[in-house]
């Protein structure tokens, strides 16, 4: 079985910065063949954060596609994707999303609108973008984020004993003020399956200084799961995400710089965890109703990204105390939309042999 893909880098106008994606083409003729054991070792293979796998839209009466540009639909509207990273599928992540956009609206299925994730739809919007890719320059694409958005009620240091706030594995013990920091962080998930321990360290210095090799074992922490029972079992993916704010924010776009280290290795650019990051500053404590942020990460290995996210909220203040007390403060905020942007840029063509 050969497959087409193509690799890009995401999050970035710069060839060999960003992070790295791969992107299989699936034709519809190999999609009972293609397996999902088969689709974890090619994404092994790979070896990147994620892999993606997008299937083919056949032409209506014609599923016999072997390759782009045979037997699919180049005029179709939406194409599926499968989101993998080397140990398991997830429903969303961001710079797939955002690499997938530009691959098939500019490269492969000029009329794509929307991409068909297992978290749901995400509509693209790339109306602002130049057109299509003639020099190799980078391309940019906007994606509304399907979300399901949850601050849990727990932290980590409800979920590991006191007496082990000193000494638990994985914790950032070399940097005490982090450690507090991650103990305390907010639990936040962006749609079902996806959560982020949202960890605000108190200088760039001390982000400089975070421990790429720690890693926490969501799945078994000692005071039981960390995120709230109905989005139990089973957890999906949690990781740490670490952020500061400095300078250079404005009244119109926040600005901040992001560490994603929980894989045991470092994330160059994480547009799932930007997207949770900007919800929840959004929703849980600026309570506004339009907000923008520039997310940069990947600075700290050599593959500097920028990520941007826009939040669209109905606020609502609150006229009076509510009868019981509901533990909500201040304004209601209800999140009605959540956009992903970015640049990417082709790297490689080729094609994958499987047996």
């Amino acid at each position: 079985m050969q497959l087409p893909f193509a690799t890009l880098d995401v999050f970035t106008s710069t060839r060999l910065e960003g992070n790295p994606l791969a992107v299989v083409s699936v034709p519809a003729s190999r999609r009972a063949e293609l397996t999902q054991a088969k689709k974890q070792k090619i994404a092994q293979e790979f070896n990147l954060s994620e892999t993606v796998f997008m299937h083919q839209p056949a032409k209506k009466g014609d599923d016999a596609g072997d390759g782009v540009g045979r037997g699919e639909d180049k005029d179709a509207s939406q194409v599926e994707i499968d989101i993998f990273t080397t140990e398991s599928e997830l429903p969303f992540a961001g710079h797939p999303t955002i690499g997938s956009a530009v691959l098939a609206r500019f490269h492969w299925y000029p009329a794509v609108d929307t991409l068909l994730t297992k978290s749901g739809p995400i509509h693209l919007d790339v109306s602002s973008s130049s057109g299509k890719d003639k020099k190799g320059q980078p391309q940019s694409a906007r994606a509304r984020i399907s979300h399901d958005v949850r601050l849990h009620q727990k932290t980590l240091a409800d979920v590991i004993p006191p007496g082990q706030h000193d000494s638990y594995p994985g914790l950032s013990h070399h940097l005490p003020a982090v450690r507090a920091a991650e103990l305390a962080a907010p639990v936040f998930s962006i749609v079902r399956g996806m959560t982020f321990v949202l960890v605000c360290v108190p200088s760039l210095e001390l982000l400089g200084q975070l421990d790429p090799g720690l890693r926490l074992d969501f799945d078994n922490l000692p005071g039981g799961p960390l995120l709230d029972a109905d989005r139990q079992p089973p957890a999906g993916f949690v990781a740490r995400y670490y952020y500061y704010t400095g300078p250079g924010s404005n009244s119109y776009v926040r600005k901040m710089r992001t560490r994603m280290l929980e894989l045991g290795a470092e994330d160059p650019a994480t547009g799932s965890a930007a997207s949770a990051l900007a919800a929840y500053l959004a929703v849980a404590v600026n309570q506004t109703a339009t907000a923008k942020f520039e997310i940069t990460q990947g600075v700290e290995m050599g593959r500097r990204s920028v990520i941007r996210v826009e939040t669209r909220s109905d606020v609502q203040q609150r006229e009076a105390a509510p009868a019981v007390d509901d533990g909500k403060e201040g304004a209601q905020v209800e999140l009605r939309e959540v956009w992903l942007g970015g640049e990417a840029v082709v790297v490689q063509y080729g094609t994958l042999v499987v047996d």
